[in-house]
């Protein structure tokens, strides 16, 4: 175990201690379609591939075909320096696809061999010449929670050849710009400096508006069905035509083509392959972005149709807030979920009406507290118990790593729990506004778990401040305070059009009639409380000239840092006697 925390390995070490077996021989037995049990790995692979084919081949479609027009050199030819920075950034300890090369073996490869790549590549465009590396390795495991047996409970892992991930990603790299213009402000899925965080962000600020005014804010959340693996090929192609240069279309082409599945099933001595022609290809960094623009285009469509914010609350409201196929329409009316299903149904993404979510923000209403967006709840309270649920979970699971006492060093020990624990905790919580006393309570979980940690139990006693000393951590409170800040100046620093900011601005216009009486905990209230503890101070949170103010200031890192340290300590400071 040492051995695989040194090795920064750190999640291996948490798999081989809690799961140990569970993920061997995961498909060894499978319900076929009359609900009889199978054990035959081979009659197993059946049962798996036919499953996985119905839903990754549409016999409607045709396939893409790998090259168009006459085979050519390409305008921008791939150079050894695109190879060689694309496969340092493959992560290793990856299992290897159908080609069983290992990412280490290339990544670590002299520039000869990088070269040799760059040239593989380039003749396969200029000679039309095929190459095998669109066949992926599909290994199906079961979805947690979910009872085993039936194929449907089977989650799709695809493991993709070497070489066609180190050409995704130099792809990536070269349609990163067009693409980052055609997307919409409201996507922040796989796009850089964009992450859940401003999503919850963004929610947190309207349930704050919500609270602060008498109005009522609607969120429709729309949820589509296995949206990655149902996207239209040649559709994709057909608006990427309109985004990016020639070389990247007849790249991307070359990789939506001849995709070939091979389900891995174990103890099987036959195989099973079959060719996908409908969704994303999985398993590579590339899909997921091909994903968005193909959405952002159906959404273009969608925009259209829903009518247009006429009261001036709706003007500065975010219409929209997207984190990859999780959309939200935000409004003072729900949208006609029917009109919005028809429209993507042009495009093959098929919204399930059943699990669509009907959000109402209000300061009377509760409901929403428990409504989960990104994964995280949008009531604070709500969200830091569920978090701790969590975290306990993971702690438990690891039992075994903290009673062991002096078989592994208390150093292994924090750095497994501030991996696989401490990071479940604090998800998101960069975004809670919590009371004093939520505070404390809080700080006292994180010292329960940090004894826990450390094997210490009663009768041996410990102080707070020794505990903390012991595990080189902090109270908790201070540091989500640091993630508070840090955060919002991360966002401040955005463009002004995306949602986070845009519900900033709309919360400090003043539409509705304000609640008497002290304000209700909330995020833009615990930031001014923040810069409340400063002495000789003179920035606040209260007006819309105060966050223009900030935002300034965060524009200099520098300045943002000295600003964040300065409340950092303040909030560290001994209470005054006076």
């Amino acid at each position: 175990m040492e051995h695989t925390v040194n090795k920064r390995t750190w999640r291996n070490c948490y798999v081989k201690n809690t799961y140990k077996c569970a993920t061997q021989n995961c498909q060894s037995s499978m319900e076929d379609s009359s609900g009889k049990l199978v054990i035959n790995p081979n009659q197993t692979l059946e049962i798996v591939a036919d499953f996985f084919k119905e839903k990754f081949q549409n016999k409607d479609l045709a396939s893409i075909a790998s090259f168009q027009g006459i085979p050519r050199k390409l305008n921008k030819p791939f150079t050894s320096e695109e190879v060689r920075k694309s496969l340092e950034s493959l992560k290793n300890n990856r299992a290897p696809g159908g080609d069983e090369i290992s990412g280490e073996l290339l990544k670590y490869g002299t520039p000869l061999l990088h070269k040799s790549i760059a040239n593989i590549l380039n003749r396969v465009f200029e000679e039309h010449e095929t190459i095998n590396i669109n066949s992926g390795e599909l290994i199906a495991i079961p979805k947690p929670g979910k009872p085993k047996g039936p194929p449907k409970n089977l989650r799709p892992i695809t493991l993709l050849n070497t070489i066609r991930k180190a050409l995704s990603i130099i792809t990536l790299h070269r349609i990163r710009p067009h693409i980052e213009e055609y997307l919409s402000h409201s996507q922040s899925g796989f796009r850089p400096e964009r992450s859940t965080s401003d999503v919850a962000w963004t929610h947190k600020w309207l349930a704050a508006k919500a609270k602060k005014e008498d109005v009522e804010i609607k969120i429709t959340g729309i949820d589509m069905s296995a949206a990655f693996d149902t996207i239209d090929r040649q559709i994709l192609l057909d608006i990427i035509e309109r985004i990016v240069e020639e070389d990247e279309l007849r790249i991307i082409r070359f990789l939506l083509s001849d995709t070939v599945i091979n389900t891995r099933i174990n103890g099987a001595t036959k195989e099973r392959p079959f060719v996908s022609n409908i969704g994303t290809p999985q398993g590579d960094s590339l899909s997921p972005v091909l994903f968005s623009v193909y959405l952002e285009n159906a959404l273009k469509e969608v925009r259209t149709i829903l009518p247009r914010p006429t009261n001036e609350l709706e003007k500065t409201l975010p219409t929209e807030i997207a984190y990859a196929d999780d959309v939200d329409f935000v409004g003072l009316n729900f949208v006609d979920t029917e009109e919005v299903q028809n429209t993507l149904h042009k495009y093959n993404l098929l919204v399930n009406i059943d699990k669509t979510e009907f959000t109402t923000l209000s300061r009377a209403g509760t409901e929403y507290k428990n409504t989960k967006k990104v994964g995280t709840l949008i009531g604070d309270e709500e969200d830091v118990e569920r978090r701790k649920r969590l975290s306990n979970a993971a702690l438990t699971k690891l039992l075994n790593v903290w009673i062991k006492g002096d078989k592994i060093k208390r150093k292994t020990k924090l750095k497994l729990y501030r991996s696989l624990v401490k990071s479940i905790l604090v998800y998101n919580c960069g975004t809670w506004a919590l009371t004093k006393s939520e505070e404390k309570k809080l700080n006292a979980f994180h010292r329960k778990q940090l004894r826990k940690v450390l094997n210490i139990k009663h009768p041996v006693k410990i102080t707070n401040s020794s505990l903390y000393n012991k595990c080189e951590e902090h109270p908790l409170s201070i540091y989500i305070l640091e993630n508070r800040w840090r955060l919002f100046g991360h966002i401040l620093r955005r463009n002004i059009e995306i949602p986070a900011n845009k519900s900033m601005n709309s919360y400090f216009a003043t539409h509705g009639k304000k609640f008497r009486g002290r304000p209700l905990t909330t995020l833009p209230v615990v930031l001014n409380k923040d810069l409340s503890r400063l002495q000789e101070n003179t920035l606040q949170l209260t007006t819309r000239e105060d966050l223009e103010h900030l935002r300034c200031i965060a524009q200099n890192r520098q300045q943002w840092r000295e600003l964040s340290t300065r409340i950092r300590k303040a909030a560290e400071a001994p209470p005054s006697d006076d």
